[in-house]
């Protein structure tokens, strides 16, 4: 058995594509923490127990079954799998053949039997945002954070000094209502003498602000020079909009409402996956809206004309939902696609042969010519932006 605790890559979905039969797909949610393990195993050996049912059902034959049983014993008994869970498990396995990817995004509880492993949920995880950092900032502290695709997150090792909190990064006592120097207008300027009452402290938390956005600015810029990670900000009011309106430099900001005090590693990550979450779907519907008002000649719904422009690697970026299966065989080179009976709905060809899901063997294909392949799950989107199963934007337009 093979575990993995990073992203799929593009040689993982080349082990994982094409008939596997019968393949047994098998999606769980799961939690690091240890009070919650005992569920997710209880959950997968029930998804094990029916698809391994329907398999015997669909008449395989007494070894095939006992293999696959096998299999899954050989899952549910490994100690350091389960004693190092993250989000999500995805569990791929057939005669003779298992994966196992432990992931830090939410997947949907699911099972799946056929010819061919079910792979749309596989490929959320590296077709959206799934490292962030977060700034938890308050009058008394604050820290960055760093949360990746395969670690939980963790507060970075930056030097505070002179900025650890308001009464270090504006130069007063600890309680003083005036920085210190003020009252000679030296220091931080004539104008200090009256920053006492409200109007005052927030002229305090805003310098704050600005002297700890300097800081994770650097910090963040060696980690990520492209700024292309977001960054969420857990702070109370008014301290969150100050600091945001500060930060703002390109990289995308995120307000995470309530206050940053006591917060804990776990209760970190687990707000910023939810958070990543809700940014992958606004990011989605916002290009699916730009792309919906865009020139026609870009813009292709059609499954088989987008398998012959993908296959000629004129896609630039597909849209599909991970929830619908159209099923079929799709010739990489051609693009050509033949549906499985019922238009789709079926598992076999007229002529017999087993079929697999189109979806993601177009995202593959997409993929493997450079394109970018977004996931998303249709009955998040309006109506308006989102008819499905897959919609294309293409590089050129059609002439």
């Amino acid at each position: 058995m093979t575990v993995h605790y990073a992203l799929p890559t593009a040689a993982d979905f080349a082990t994982l594509a094409g008939e596997h039969h019968p393949a047994i797909t098998v999606y769980a949610s799961t939690s690091p923490v240890v009070a919650e393990r005992e569920r997710a195993e209880v959950a997968v050996k029930a998804s094990f127990d029916e698809a391994i049912e329907r398999v015997r059902a669909d008449g395989a034959g007494t070894g095939e079954v006992d293999a696959l049983r096998s299999r899954r014993d050989a899952i549910l008994a490994d100690q350091q799998l389960w004693g190092g869970l993250a989000r999500s498990l995805a569990i791929f396995v057939a005669p003779g053949f298992d994966e196992v990817f432990v992931l830090p995004n939410r997947l949907d509880d699911a099972v799946h039997v056929g010819s061919h492993f079910t792979l749309g949920q596989l490929l959320r995880a590296p077709s959206q945002d799934q490292e962030a950092f977060a700034v938890t900032i308050s009058a008394h502290e604050w820290a960055l954070w760093h949360a990746t695709p395969t670690d939980r997150a963790a507060k970075l090792d930056i030097d505070q000094a002179g900025v650890a909190n308001l009464d270090e990064a504006t130069n007063r006592e600890p309680n003083e209502d005036r920085p210190r120097g003020a009252a000679g207008g030296h220091a931080l300027g004539a104008g200090a003498s009256r920053m006492t009452g409200d109007e005052g402290h927030k002229k305090l938390l805003d310098l704050y602000a600005k002297r700890v956005v300097d800081v994770v600015r650097r910090a963040a810029h060696e980690i990520d020079p492209d700024d292309r990670v977001p960054l969420f900000v857990f702070a109370a009011e008014p301290l969150r909009s100050l600091f945001i309106d500060r930060a703002r430099n390109g990289r995308r900001i995120v307000a995470v409402p309530g206050g940053a005090d006591r917060l804990t590693s776990a209760t970190i990550d687990e707000a910023l996956r939810a958070q990543l979450s809700h940014l992958n779907l606004s990011e989605a519907a916002t290009a699916l809206q730009g792309l919906a008002e865009a020139s026609a000649g870009r813009v292709e719904h059609d499954l088989s004309a987008i398998a012959r422009q993908a296959a000629d690697g004129a896609v630039e970026t597909l849209w599909f939902d991970f929830t619908t299966s159209v099923n079929g065989t799709l010739d990489r080179e051609s693009g050509a696609i033949s549906y499985a009976a019922g238009n789709g709905a079926g598992d076999e060809l007229p002529d017999g042969s087993r079929a697999g899901d189109l979806l993601p063997q177009l995202a593959l294909l997409v993929m493997s010519k450079g394109g970018k392949v977004v996931t998303v799950r249709g009955e998040d989107l309006d109506g308006d932006v989102w008819t499905g199963p897959a919609v294309a934007e293409l590089r050129f337009a059609l002439a």
